[in-house]
């Protein structure tokens, strides 16, 4: 039985060009369109799946949903945005844009062209009575030197009349000029603020995606933002019950125990500071001073939550974990409550797939469970984000807090 999201490229051709003709680029797709009898233009409302006349005693779909622009710095990561393309379940883009940066000319290249054009017509099977799904992918390399004329050229290459989505996986976009002008062209910018590392300054930078007084400004998402969603939800869950809510009031220490490095080279810092930026812009807590360097290792900082008139401190810390146990993005948060209130209340990642929590007041007893979440893969993420059309205020409220409270 053919998997649900078994895919094989159809038809492709390849050419080199010392210009990129985005006539050649739409010609080209027509005829390989032409080739399998599918017209490369069609009615349908956007975001749906558009029926097309048969070819080969076979049904044909094409997707008619967005356009997906993405920035690879390398062979590899082009490889991981094909591959989470491919494995994308119900909502697959209707032509991919995926930009290439060449490394350095080795000896004997130097007469290559500056653009490597590859263009293919990719079919998805659903494994299911439903005709195969075909949609485009358009991949253009160059040197680091020509990728900066790439923006100008883009933009007749978007389908017309559908979204269109900026994902840039990497770490380089942070006052990257190339960024700067696609974010210009798109409605929605998705990016992994973990790639940005220990680097304060970089994660600083990203409050300045949200502060743009442009109305036309692309709303963002983030793939770290996604992964914390069980961390949110399994910390909110501690407070259900009326009487541990009033312990809200009476916080005096948060700790986030973050992976200095996550197994794919990126780092939880990011992660630590958005669930501060969460936990404050919901219980309404204020900056005293910023983020601080402890000798030992990590961050500290004091917080000011207002609770009955009176202001109350809160000691934060963010505290670097090495072990081999820190893969992930955070390893664990303690939140501790005390005065006419006290409880802790922890969440820890043990593995890939697990949770422990633990919680204990004066009016109920310490618990522990293990709790089922399995982290989501970059396709399950961007296929969230795919979905995605407004601004996340929850998430726009964390980081703009998060990054005034660096240094």
């Amino acid at each position: 039985m053919v998997s649900r999201t078994e895919q094989t490229p159809v038809l492709a051709t390849s050419f080199q060009a010392d210009v990129v003709d985005t006539g050649l680029i739409h010609d080209e797709l027509n005829r390989l369109w032409a080739e399998l009898s599918g017209p490369p233009h069609g009615g349908g409302a956007t975001g749906e799946m558009v029926a097309e006349p048969h070819f080969g005693g076979d049904g044909l779909m094409r997707a008619n949903t967005l356009n997906l622009l993405a920035v690879a710095r390398n062979e590899r990561d082009a490889g991981l945005i094909t591959a989470s393309v491919s494995r994308l379940h119900d909502f697959l883009p209707s032509r991919t844009i995926i930009l290439v940066t060449r490394p350095p000319a080795a000896h004997g290249d130097e007469d290559a062209r500056p653009y490597d054009v590859h263009l293919q017509l990719i079919e998805q099977h659903t494994g299911t009575d439903a005709p195969p799904l075909r949609f485009e992918t358009i991949t253009i390399t160059a040197g680091i030197h020509e990728m900066g004329h790439l923006s100008s050229l883009v933009s007749p290459l978007l389908a017309a009349d559908l979204p269109d989505f900026l994902w840039w996986p990497g770490n380089d976009f942070v006052h990257n000029p190339l960024f700067e002008d696609l974010q210009q062209i798109v409605d929605r910018v998705i990016v992994d603020s973990a790639q940005l590392g220990n680097d304060t300054s970089g994660v600083a930078a990203m409050r300045k995606l949200l502060e743009s007084n442009d109305t036309n400004s692309p709303h963002i998402g983030d793939f770290t933002w996604l992964r914390l969603a069980p961390w949110r939800q399994l910390i909110a869950q501690f407070f259900d019950p009326p009487d541990v809510q009033l312990c809200l009031t009476s916080i005096e220490e948060v700790t986030i125990s973050y992976a200095d490095v996550r197994e794919d080279g990126s780092s939880g810092l990011a992660s630590a500071l958005l669930t501060v930026g969460w936990l404050a812009s919901r219980l309404g807590w204020e900056i005293m001073d910023p983020l601080e360097k402890r000798r030992a290792g990590g961050w500290s900082a004091p917080l000011r939550a207002s609770a009955n008139g009176r202001g109350e401190e809160i000691a934060l810390r963010l505290l670097p974990d090495k072990s081999p146990h820190a893969r992930f993005s955070l390893r664990h948060v303690e939140i501790t409550s005390g005065g006419d209130q006290p409880g802790t209340f922890r969440v820890e990642r043990t593995d890939a797939d697990d949770f422990v929590t633990s919680s204990e007041t004066k009016t109920v007893p310490l618990v522990s469970r293990m709790v089922y979440a399995k982290r989501p893969t970059n396709e399950n993420m961007l296929g969230e984000e795919l979905q995605r059309f407004g601004r996340d205020r929850t998430f726009e409220e964390a980081i703009t807090f998060a990054t005034r409270l660096l240094p």
